[in-house]
């Protein structure tokens, strides 16, 4: 495979082992002496939320990103980053809560020993899990999507596997394609991509069976796909597909999210009240309204009203005539830059019309065109939409001033990935993702 899921674990756990070994250092630095188990354990238990947090910022920094994790250079940079805003909250945390220890010297030590020991710990793990050979791999398929991957392989060299050859199945009858697989298996050949919906490799399945004995690794093309892209590819969507990923009923876990939806809603609003609130003075004081309500398709393809705040000088509701002739105001360009303009919409939130994470909401005017133009585009609406969304953690590009079929193609890949893998882990990264996005005004 390309990249490892054994690998982050392993990161992780080291990660957090090598945050605890920080601190005991930082003990034996302060006290000149090793410390007794009760001392430790006494210091140590206040910071397990501040480790746990940790991870949480490394995420958000980067550094569980994949392939292989990043450079030495932008690996340190990342770590020093991460750990001087990990210790920033926590002289925060340790401020706020009455405990019974005041480690402002812990702290400072912790600083500067947790950045050598996590520093040193992923310099460690980078030497060791870099491939020391590439696996011989070839592609079998045809189509846009199979030559996407090809050209990905072939392009970049960071990935742990080289293609060696791509097998064109329209080009091939399923005799000459097990024949050239058994080939590339002689030659020393340790990954077969198959593209199973393929005809002709449905037709040689039973010949290439006895290949697989033979302890070559035979990875389906969509499952590599959506490993090296993190999206599906449209082709492979069919009726079949949407009827394995039809969302389920899980009632506990349908329950737990919109508890979190519920609960961050109110905590969200009452907290957004404070920019709300004067930045509603001044857009009322300089004329208009401050809030604006547009429709959007919302889950099962009913519409809905979002709020926002007025960053335009005309509430255009998407028509790209009057959006010729809009333009963005000055504070309206703040609004924007800082996301306040979005905060009405954890109303939405809160009467459970959106949720903090899912595919984002389309006008529905452009949606029809959509649905005209790709197909399965509908198949984005069976789950309720969100402030935030795989799409736009993925530096997804999103159409400005109308419709771009082309872009929402891509789009729609990743909101199908969504739909396909959603989970409390997956809604967890795209949140630490958002919050990485919002920290640095990017994202779409």
């Amino acid at each position: 495979m390309a990249f490892s899921r054994r690998e982050t674990g392993i990161l992780l756990a080291g990660d957090f082992l090598f945050l605890v070994g920080a601190l005991w250092f930082s003990l034996v630095i302060r006290n000149i002496a090793l410390p007794q188990p009760d001392y430790f354990l006494n210091n140590a238990v206040p910071f397990i939320p501040i480790f746990f947090f940790s991870l949480a910022v490394f995420y958000i920094a980067g550094l569980y990103e994949k392939p292989t994790r990043p450079n030495r250079h932008v690996m340190g940079e990342r770590i020093i980053g991460a750990q001087i805003a990990n210790t920033i909250l926590a002289a925060v945390f340790f401020f706020v809560l009455p405990l019974s220890i005041a480690p402002k010297t812990i702290l400072a030590l912790y600083l500067i020993v947790s950045v050598v020991i996590i520093t040193a710990w992923r310099f460690y793990a980078l030497s060791h899990f870099a491939p020391r050979g590439k696996i011989a791999t070839v592609l079998v398929g045809t189509g846009i999507a199979v030559e996407e991957v090809a050209e990905e392989l072939s392009e970049n060299d960071r990935y742990t596997v080289r293609m060696i050859s791509k097998i064109d199945t329209a080009t091939h009858s399923s005799k000459e394609i097990t024949e050239e697989v058994s080939k590339y298996i002689r030659l020393g050949a340790g990954i077969i991509i198959i593209d199973t919906l393929d005809r002709a490799v449905t037709d040689a399945l039973p010949a290439l069976y006895e290949e697989m004995l033979t302890g070559t690794m035979f990875i389906t093309f969509e499952e590599f796909y959506e490993e090296l892209f993190d999206r599906v590819p449209l082709a492979h969507v069919d009726y079949s597909w949407l009827l394995d990923c039809l969302p389920r009923q899980h009632l506990l876990a349908d329950a737990t999210k919109r508890f979190i939806d519920i609960i961050g809603a109110l905590v969200g609003g009452v907290l957004a009240l404070v920019f709300v609130a004067p930045s509603a003075v001044i857009l009322a004081v300089t004329g208009g309204r401050p809030f604006i309500f547009h429709e959007r398709i919302g889950r099962n393809g009913k519409t809905f009203r979002i709020i926002k705040m007025r960053t335009m000088l005309l509430d255009d509701h998407g028509d790209p005539k009057l959006q010729a002739k809009n333009r963005i105001t000055r504070i309206g360009g703040f609004l924007r830059k800082t996301r306040i303009d979005e905060l009405p919409q954890l109303w939405n939130v809160f009467v459970g019309e959106l949720s903090f994470i899912g595919p984002r909401p389309e006008l529905p005017r452009i949606a029809t065109t959509y649905e005209k133009e790709i197909p399965y585009y509908h198949a984005r609406h069976l789950i309720k939409p969100g402030l935030s969304g795989w799409a736009q953690i993925r530096d997804y590009d999103a159409p400005r001033g109308g419709a771009d079929v082309e872009k929402t193609r891509r789009k729609l890949s990743y909101d199908l990935y969504y739909l396909k893998h959603r989970s409390f882990g997956l809604d967890l990264a795209i949140a630490l993702k958002t919050l990485r996005a919002l920290a640095s005004f990017s994202g779409s």
